[in-house]
């Protein structure tokens, strides 16, 4: 009789850790499905050399290498610069100096925005851009890839009445 006890609870022990075993093989089975077939966006900016005080503008970049469509938001802060609605629409404008951009890529797309905005030498002499992506929705598998460079810093140059770039990351 005992025999039969320890055979049913074995065989239920068992049971159960085939089962868990079984979740985790399936789980990570889905991971690596949706990892091999995400979004993969790169993004960037260009990089000027020299900018002058006022009107600017500059240009984001993105390119989805992944598996799926992408949905998301190139978001660009400035500091010590201002964002310029003389920026074609649409964009979501969030204070004076971020601007997000919404984008939709479909697999092996890419896509570019001009973002105008305003430095004035008499009130700094230094500026900086950063470039970030965010999702659109957050059950949105994307693998976010910042590509150099994603943020520029600015210094003015007495001498040639301009911004020159001074560090590019």
């Amino acid at each position: 009789m005992n025999w039969v006890l320890v055979q049913i609870m074995v065989s239920k022990e068992l049971k159960v850790v085939l089962a868990v075993l079984a979740l985790f093989v399936a789980v990570l089975g889905v991971v690596v499905a949706i990892q091999s077939n995400q979004a993969s966006i790169d993004y960037w900016l260009e990089k000027p050399d020299t900018l002058a005080e006022g009107l600017n503008h500059i240009t984001a970049y993105c390119k989805n290498g992944g598996g799926m469509d992408g949905d998301f938001y190139l978001v660009m802060t400035f500091h010590n610069a201002t964002f310029s609605d003389q920026t074609e629409l649409p964009y979501e404008q969030v204070d004076n100096f971020t601007v997000k951009v919404k984008f939709v890529l479909h697999k092996g797309d890419s896509n570019q925005k001009v973002i105008y905005f305003r430095v004035w030498e008499n009130i700094t002499t230094e500026f900086s851009i950063t470039l970030t992506l965010e999702k659109a929705d957050i059950f949105q598998f994307l693998k976010a890839n910042g590509i150099f460079p994603i943020q520029l810093s600015y210094q003015w140059n007495e001498q040639t009445k301009l911004f020159n770039c001074t560090n590019a990351t």
